[in-house]
């Protein structure tokens, strides 16, 4: 009879030992009001990702034991004036159409797609201490996310994160810049369908440059540094090659004595497997007391047909944390046409944010964004373009957001 008790309290030990999971429902909802004025012309809206993207999740964590755990994350994006999942941005919008098809923003609606509703993330991971993780599924980009890590403003509307957005964006870039093959680029890989017309490479569904689906490898922290390397995961028929609509990114990070460097490359294929668009980022923060500093630069380039075409980012940003409530930011920041040098925009951003509690504040902010050439820009993140050449564009945020 001991020897059974002892059995049982063997056994139970050992599935509590494998039941060491937890499962969250966690989100970040954010609303900004905002008005523009630019050409004589002047409007007043509000989105939920002028500041920072609303979404909400669920993630869960087992611990297998020896140091090993395995996850999932699955997060959703949120309109909040219309309760809205994903965006134009972060679905697939031209699956099941031919390479020659134009993209546009509502051909969701007629293109067969199935609503992509874990858009910002659906994956599964596998996590060793000392060795460490392989994820896969839908995530994002690891040179997006390392861009966002070394933004220059409080958030996204007039800072470098809004730059390299016009960069990555198909319909904003389209309005950009005047090169010399971009919406045949353009159409060739993002989001079309393979020369066939038969594969959609989940590798980059959606008009933003993100996201990737696929499987990626991070090493552990070692000394401050630590590093992600991804490759898409193609969607292949027998008539095409995996490299078709495919991709991959890394990201080199360090972070040590107030000192944040990242160093980050992704790239998309088109439908023949030829690569197609590069983007190229280095950045840095530093924190000295209440100060923060931020330098920033991002080159895209197209390859292919629109060779030698392109734009760089450049940003800078201070931060001054005035007590543990209030932090106010200035930023400053070019993005420049490589094919045409009268091609640029100029944007300068003023920032206050506010924390009423450790997960709810405030923020205010002013922008101004001045276009040359055939620049039609805004400095507000997700605001829309001018439909004025040469116009400058002065605009205010304020805006609540919410974390849980």
């Amino acid at each position: 009879m001991k020897k059974t008790l002892v059995a049982l309290a063997s056994l139970a030990a050992l599935g509590t030992s494998f039941a060491q999971s937890s499962m969250t429902i966690y989100g970040n909802l954010d609303q900004t009001v905002y008005g523009a004025t630019q050409g004589g012309k002047s409007l007043t809206s509000s989105g939920s990702n002028n500041n920072s993207s609303s979404y909400w999740g669920i993630t869960s964590t087992e611990d297998l034991g020896a140091g090993l755990k395995a996850s999932f994350d699955l997060r959703s994006e949120i309109t909040l004036l219309t309760g809205q999942a994903a965006s134009t941005t972060t679905s697939a919008t031209n699956a099941g159409q031919t390479s020659t098809a134009a993209i546009t923003q509502n051909t969701i609606t007629n293109a067969g797609d199935k609503p992509a509703f874990f858009n910002r993330g659906a994956f599964l991971k596998l996590t060793q201490d000392g060795i460490g993780a392989v994820t896969i599924g839908r995530q994002a980009d690891a040179w997006w996310l390392a861009q966002g890590e070394v933004n220059t403003t409080t958030g996204a509307s007039g800072g470098f994160g809004n730059l390299t957005a016009m960069q990555t964006n198909s319909g904003n870039f389209s309005t950009a810049v005047s090169g010399i093959a971009n919406t045949t680029a353009l159409t060739n890989f993002m989001g079309s369908a393979s020369a066939s017309g038969a594969n959609v490479n989940p590798t980059f569904s959606g008009v933003s440059d993100a996201f990737m689906g696929g499987i990626a490898l991070s090493t552990p922290t070692i000394a401050g540094f630590s590093g992600t390397y991804q490759m898409g995961i193609p969607k292949v028929s027998y008539n095409d090659a995996g490299s078709a609509n495919n991709g991959a990114a890394y990201a080199i990070r360090y972070d040590g004595n107030g000192l944040s460097v990242r160093v980050a490359n992704t790239y998309k294929n088109d439908y023949n497997g030829a690569k197609a668009w590069t983007e190229d980022l280095i950045g840095a923060t530093y924190t000295m007391g209440a100060w923060k500093f931020a330098l920033s630069n991002n080159k895209m380039k197209f390859q292919g047909s629109a060779v030698g075409d392109g734009t760089t980012a450049t940003g800078a940003g201070v931060f001054y944390t005035m007590s543990s409530a209030l932090t106010l930011n200035a930023a400053y920041g070019i993005l420049k046409d490589d094919a045409v040098s009268t091609n640029k925009y100029t944007q300068t951003s003023l920032n206050a944010v506010y924390k009423l509690s450790p997960r709810s504040s405030v923020y205010a902010g002013y922008h101004s964004g001045k276009n040359e050439g055939a620049m039609k820009q805004s400095p507000v993140y997700g605001g829309p373009a001018t439909d004025t050449l040469l116009a400058t564009v002065n605009a205010w945020t304020l805006g609540i957001k919410h974390t849980f």
